[in-house]
C-alpha cells in the first residue's frame, strides 16, 4: 500500500494528482486485481500451462530444469507451451486456452481464493493437471481441496543424511498408461519425500514407490529424524512417490521426483511426466480405465 506523504505545499496540479492516487487506493478489489499475463494468439494448440510461482521454498534448479524439459516436451508431443510465475493466469478466460496445467515445483499460498476456484472449476470440467515435486510439499494446507483431493498424502520431511541419495524405485502399476514403457524397477537419485501415509489411503491410484531399504530415510539436521513410512519392510507400496486420480471429468497426476535439474535429463523421469501429460489430456486411455482405483 502507498504511504501517505505530508507535503508542506501543494500546487493545484499536485493536488489533482494526489486526489487521483487516493481514488486508486480506494478502488474495490475487483477493480485492482492483477492483470493476467498476455498469452499470444499464435500459441500452438493443444497447449500446456507451466506454472512455477513460489511463496515458500523455491527449487531454483529444479524449476529451471523442468521449464526447459517442458519446452522440449512441447516439441516432441506437439504442444504449445506457456510458462509463467504469475497466478493471475488462473481465470476462466485464460485457462480456457490450455488443455493441461503443470505445477512446476509451485509452493506456498500462490493462488488467491478466486484463482483457486477458477482452477478447480477448470479441472473438474475436464482439465488435466500434473504436479511436480515441490507442488506436493506441506505448504498448500491453506487450500483444502488441493491438499486433500489432488495430493491426499501430507508431506512430512526429507532426508538430510545426506539430502540426495540413490534409491531403488519400483513400477507399482505397469498397466496404467502413465507407467507405460517404463521398467519394473530402476535406481534414481532424489531428495526423497516422506509423507504422513501412503497415497492409496486417500483414494489415490499409486504408480511408483521407493524402496526404503536402499537409502537412509533419516534427517539428523532438523525436524522429524525417523522418516520411514515402511518400518515393517512391506516394500515400495508402503512409500509411494507418484500417483494419479480422476476428479469429476478431470485427471490428475503427482510425482515427487524432480528436485534437481538433472532429474529432467533422466529418461524414466521424462517418460513418466510425458506419459502423465498425455493421460491427463485424454490422449491415451480415452475410456478412463486408468481412473479405476484398484
Amino acid at each position: 500500500m502507498m504511504k501517505n506523504i505530508l507535503l508542506p505545499v501543494l500546487t493545484l496540479s499536485a493536488a489533482i494528482a494526489l486526489t487521483a492516487c487516493t481514488k486508486a487506493e480506494t478502488q474495490t478489489p475487483s477493480m485492482t486485481e492483477a492483470q493476467p499475463p498476455a498469452i499470444s494468439e499464435y500459441m500452438a494448440t493443444p497447449s500446456i500451462l507451466v506454472f512455477s510461482e513460489t511463496q515458500e521454498w523455491r527449487h531454483e534448479e529444479g524449476i529451471a530444469g523442468a521449464d526447459l524439459f517442458m519446452i522440449e516436451t512441447g516439441r516432441e508431443l506437439g504442444y504449445g507451451i506457456f510458462t509463467t510465475a504469475d497466478s493471475a493466469v488462473f481465470n476462466a478466460e485464460s485457462l480456457s486456452r490450455f488443455d493441461v496445467v503443470v505445477f512446476n515445483n509451485m509452493t506456498g499460498d500462490a493462488l488467491t481464493p478466486s484463482e483457486e476456484v477458477a482452477f478447480q472449476t477448470w479441472l473438474e470440467a475436464g482439465g488435466g493437471w500434473v504436479g511436480i515435486h515441490g507442488a506436493g510439499d506441506s505448504s498448500h494446507k491453506d487450500w483444502p481441496w488441493y491438499s486433500e483431493t489432488l495430493l491426499g498424502s501430507t508431506f512430512i520431511s526429507h532426508p538430510m543424511a545426506p539430502q540426495f541419495q540413490d534409491a531403488r524405485v519400483e513400477n507399482l502399476n505397469p498397466a496404467h498408461p502413465v507407467m507405460k514403457d517404463l521398467p519394473a524397477e530402476w535406481v534414481h537419485n532424489e531428495e526423497w519425500y516422506t509423507f504422513d501415509a501412503p497415497a492409496q489411503d486417500f483414494g489415490q491410484i499409486v504408480l511408483l514407490g521407493v524402496d526404503e531399504s536402499t537409502y537412509s530415510p533419516v534427517n539428523t539436521v532438523y525436524g522429524v529424524e525417523d522418516l520411514r513410512m515402511d518400518p515393517e519392510g512391506k516394500g515400495p507400496m508402503a512409500h509411494p512417490v507418484a500417483w494419479a486420480r480422476c476428479v469429476e471429468k478431470g485427471r490428475a497426476v503427482y510425482s515427487a521426483l524432480g528436485h534437481q535439474d538433472t532429474s529432467y535429463n533422466k529418461a524414466n523421469v521424462r517418460k513418466i511426466i510425458q506419459n502423465a501429460i498425455l493421460w491427463v489430456d485424454g490422449k491415451t486411455d480415452s475410456e478412463g480405465e486408468g481412473c479405476v482405483v484398484p
